[in-house]
């Protein structure tokens, strides 16, 4: 038996980082957003062993890898004693701040336990995706979501839509764990008093009741003034290519400009098509990676999941 899965990209509209737990991660909250950038996932059950094939150079093929992970972890917690091979069409750059990974291992947990004739409680599910990564658990749930805690504990949110996205990535490598062993005072001191754009009550009321954010209005853009991630300036102080790829998405007529998750990929939003595709062919002849892309709210992102084929 065999499945194909799209395996789809976040950006991150909002990204606060809240100070150091006694754990030693750092609480955050962050406003998650799916896109239509993906990889392709195809799954062929075998009788033993994890196999895992990528088209990427970069992506390795050992238990290292999210997908074998995540498959090793599912196969253990239920005694599974079957195989898979995974093949990877990779789209979604490497360490982009785009959540490959974590939607690669997402899929995988989600793909296997139809091939495998697996049931998981949600929480369960969860608490899965949690060990293999902090943005794991967001990718069961697509569309726009608030994450807290280290990133795992996801809530659905009113769906922010953005037609016109273009992700451009420079091809600076930017460790995650380099970017928080770094950060300045300000960031890592606990900040209870922080401010959010909206309140978790709002939050719920919009999930239960169909109401609308006070500033965030459901089925608009975000504008530059709702925008803000607090690991972009000191990213962006160790590297200033990702200042100059900023300041010319915006130059290029971009409403709104930001660097998404850890980094490296820079995201913007566009009002028109044609000022989208100038945007990209200015950044296509600058070298680096860019992408046009959309968002995808839960029902997409979920119907898309759904559609597995053979």
């Amino acid at each position: 038996m065999t499945l194909t899965l799209p395996s789809f990209a976040k950006i991150n509209w909002t990204l606060e980082v809240l100070g150091r737990r006694p754990d030693g991660y750092h609480e955050l909250r962050t406003l998650l957003q799916t896109v239509s950038l993906g990889d392709e996932l195809r799954f062929e059950q075998r009788a033993r062993g994890v196999e895992v094939v990528c088209d990427h150079p970069g992506v390795p093929r050992d238990e290292t890898n999210l997908v074998a992970r995540a498959a090793a972890l599912l196969a253990e917690r239920n005694g599974v004693e079957r195989g898979v091979r995974v093949e990877i069409v990779k789209r979604i750059p490497l360490a982009a701040g785009l959540g490959g990974g974590s939607s690669n291992a997402a899929v995988t947990l989600l793909a296997l336990m139809r091939l495998w004739g697996v049931r998981l409680a949600p929480r369960d599910l969860f608490a899965l995706g949690a060990r293999l990564g902090a943005d794991v658990p967001f990718f069961f749930c697509g569309g726009t979501c608030l994450g807290v805690g280290r990133g795992d504990e996801v809530y659905p949110l009113a769906e922010m839509r953005a037609p016109r996205l273009l992700l451009v990535n420079a091809g600076v490598a930017v460790e995650t764990r380099e970017v928080y062993a770094n950060l300045p005072p300000e960031l890592t001191n606990p900040r209870p008093a922080a401010m959010m754009p909206f309140t978790l009550e709002a939050a719920y009321r919009a999930m239960t009741e169909g109401e609308s954010f006070p500033q965030l209005a459901p089925q608009q853009p975000p504008q530059q003034t709702m925008l803000w991630n607090d690991l972009e300036g000191p990213v962006l102080a160790r590297h200033p290519l990702l200042s100059e790829v900023r300041r010319r998405l915006a130059s290029a007529g971009a409403g709104a400009v930001l660097m998404s998750g850890s980094g490296a990929t820079i995201f913007a939003i566009f009002d028109s098509e044609a000022t989208l595709g100038a945007a990209h062919q200015e950044m296509t002849k600058a070298g680096w990676w860019c992408a046009r892309a959309r968002t995808l709210d839960r029902v997409e992102y979920q119907a898309a999941l759904s559609a597995a084929r053979p």
